[in-house]
């Protein structure tokens, strides 16, 4: 084949690398496989562009490694360099297959310039997490446990694309080396309010004065809900503690609040100003904006994240601009028909806010912890006692008597609690462990205790650690609060039932539920409730649709077609929601739009605010929230059906 010689004869000194693309040909086209998307190769630079079709599903283009030419052991190898260039921002999966399974690296492109990214091999290991690229605009999510030892298949897939897209590459080349990413066709892409330069729609600012114009004519209509002064139900009465409590009456779960109402939380995540999710990191791609704020509170790290929110506010609202951004956005929730100020919002806000509220509580740690259950703590040791007892006090204690306060979460999407697929078990990697502690003693000493039931102990010990850590952490923060609820650990796709059981040492089972299907599952919602014996609040859902720079795809899930769909999308999801027995919260993420470029911790950047970046709502999404949040309590109190359209993403 072509590949050889050339390819491989390289001075001793150099390491060694292979462009894949550089020994296909027109025939190597033919040996392709695909469910619809078509193949170009230039024959004037050998590049490789895909065209995927305006067609719902998982669409794929399979090249076959063998029948290529490559070679199929790629051990020696530590990354791939790929150049590329997108037409659109739909996320491209690369993926790797051995004939028995298909490892996917995830790929959110900033389309319309050229990008050389990177696979690091080591992406696909047990124990690294997810990490943004910089200074590439795009983020990763590799599924974990591919060795590269006998890989048959590259696979380019994307799902169900709002339109016709490309993808083209200019190389796919394998490297010993772990190379730099960069950006290569370096123009500005977001202009100085924080707008997507390269698209146009109908309120995009492109001035000072039709800013100002925008903002003038973004105004509260007056509306009113059958609600008590908190958000509750105020037609119906139960016994009131003066603090949140659950219920469950005839069957059906309820939140009670302190004056003995009805409660269905309907809550807004990430309420604040100072979010960096609302940011983005700058470094090393400056050129990638028209012009950066000014020193001064938009940058939320001085040199490295800005927020381009925050700078728009300030000219919005001017002199006090905090006091007077706060006034408004209270105002805005509950003229939106919400009711709870939820999860990551500025703590001071939500204490000072008037409305119900839930806080995050965090200062689970020690010394010693274990890569994987990434992060665990050492759950048997006096030191872990000792940290949670001083964290309790200090979170807790100054909000014991706040009737406000719904309750406490006292963790987020544990990534111990998600199956990655280990290579080890946490029992293995705890014996295997050469540093002692006294997680490692305990599962010693248990072993010895009961040798005929290693297996099954071994098996079971991360749930024996996690109720370990449960129950430490519960009992902390009962002694210094008995008064609100705890909200447990807020949950992410499928838990394993074990966690679900150990739920019930809290007080409510708490989930972020992001649904394809745009509503919670019923019948594991009720299977939930049943295995913890508590109801089920959902702390995160979301819809997005792609455009304005934005994504409207994150794992998956929660893409819908446009703007309108949102609101289709918010009033099937919180309408089937309140109507389960089960449910008694559903909480939006979030507030704000992300940027283009990225939040600073993972480079998400979806368009799921209630609020764009210039400060001005969705209006299609408002006005869903208004008309679902009136029918809230006809819904929990199975007096009225929930909304049926289903949004549409195609």
């Amino acid at each position: 084949m072509l590949l050889a010689a050339g390819l491989f004869a390289q001075p001793a000194a150099l390491k060694a690398e292979i462009n894949l693309l550089a020994s296909l040909d027109e025939g190597s086209l033919k040996r392709f496989t695909s469910n619809g998307p078509a193949a170009f190769l230039s024959k004037e630079d050998k590049s490789l562009t895909i065209t995927f079709p305006y067609a719902p599903g998982d669409l794929e283009l399979r090249i076959p490694v063998r029948a290529m030419g490559w070679p199929s052991d790629w051990s020696k190898y530590r990354a791939v360099r790929y150049t590329f260039h997108a037409s659109s921002l739909e996320m491209i999966a690369v993926g790797f297959g051995d004939g028995k399974q298909t490892r996917l690296f995830i790929t959110e492109p900033l389309p319309g310039i050229r990008i050389r990214g990177v696979i690091p091999f080591d992406a696909f290991v047990q124990t690294r997490a997810m990490v943004p690229m910089l200074p590439v605009g795009y983020k990763v999510w590799p599924q974990r446990l591919f060795t590269f030892e006998k890989v048959e298949e590259v696979v380019f897939r994307m799902r169900y694309p709002a339109a016709p897209a490309q993808f083209t590459l200019y190389e796919f080349t394998l490297t010993e080396e772990v190379p730099t990413d960069d950006i290569l066709d370096r123009k500005p892409l977001i202009d100085r309010y924080g707008q997507w330069i390269p698209e146009n729609w109908d309120d995009k600012a492109h001035n000072d004065e039709q800013l100002r114009k925008l903002w003038a004519a973004d105004q509260l209509k007056p509306v009113s809900y059958p609600f008590c002064e908190l958000g509750g139900d105020a037609s119906r009465k139960r016994k009131a503690t003066g603090f949140f409590r659950t219920e469950r009456v005839d069957g059906r779960w309820m939140l009670v609040d302190p004056h003995g109402h009805p409660f269905f939380s309907t809550g807004m995540d990430l309420v604040g100003y100072q979010q960096s999710s609302f940011g983005t990191d700058v470094r090393r791609r400056e050129f990638l904006y028209e012009q950066l704020p000014p020193p001064g509170p938009a940058w939320l790290t001085e040199g490295r994240v800005v927020s381009y929110y925050v700078w728009n506010i300030m000219r919005r609202y001017g002199d006090g601009w905090e006091r007077k951004w706060t006034e408004n956005i209270l105002a805005r929730l509950r003229n939106w028909g919400f009711n709870t100020v939820a999860n990551w919002s500025d703590r001071d806000l939500a204490v000072n806010s008037r409305m119900p509220y839930v806080l995050p509580l965090s200062g689970w740690t020690t010394r010693k912890t274990f890569p994987f259950p990434y992060d665990f703590p050492d759950v048997f040791s006096k030191e872990f006692e000792e940290n949670v007892e001083a964290a309790a006090r200090r979170q807790v204690v100054p909000l014991k008597d706040d009737a406000n306060l719904i309750g406490w979460f006292i963790g987020n999407e544990p990534r111990w609690a998600r199956d990655f697929g280990a290579l080890q078990s946490f029992a293995e990697m705890v014996l295997a462990d050469p540093e002692p502690s006294a997680t490692q003693a305990k599962l010693k000493q248990m072993l010895a205790d009961n040798p005929g039931n290693a297996a099954r102990i071994k098996e079971d010990f991360l749930f024996e650690a996690g109720r370990k850590y449960f129950e430490t952490v519960h009992a902390a923060i009962r002694r210094h609060d008995p008064n609100h609820l705890n909200l447990g650990i807020r949950f992410a796709g499928r838990p394993d039932e074990r966690w679900v059981k150990l739920h019930s040492i809290f007080d409510v089972f708490s989930i972020n539920i992001y649904s394809a299907s745009f509503a919670p599952d019923a019948d594991l919602v009720r299977r939930q409730s049943e295995l913890s014996g508590r109801p089920v609040m959902i702390g995160e859902f979301t819809a997005c649709t792609p455009g304005r720079g934005l994504q409207g795809l994150f794992y998956n899930v929660h893409k819908v077609k446009d703007y309108r769909e949102r609101g289709i999308a918010y009033r099937y999801y919180v309408e089937n929601s309140a109507a389960d027995p089960h449910i008694v919260g559903t909480h939006w993420f979030q507030m704000v739009d992300n940027l283009p470029t990225g939040r600073p911790s993972d480079a998400e950047r979806l368009n799921y605010g209630f609020i764009n970046v210039i400060d001005l709502p969705y209006a299609d999404l408002v006005e869903a929230a208004r008309q679902t949040h009136a029918r809230i309590y006809g819904l929990s109190s199975g007096k009225l059906k929930p909304y049926s359209v289903k949004p549409r993403y195609h």
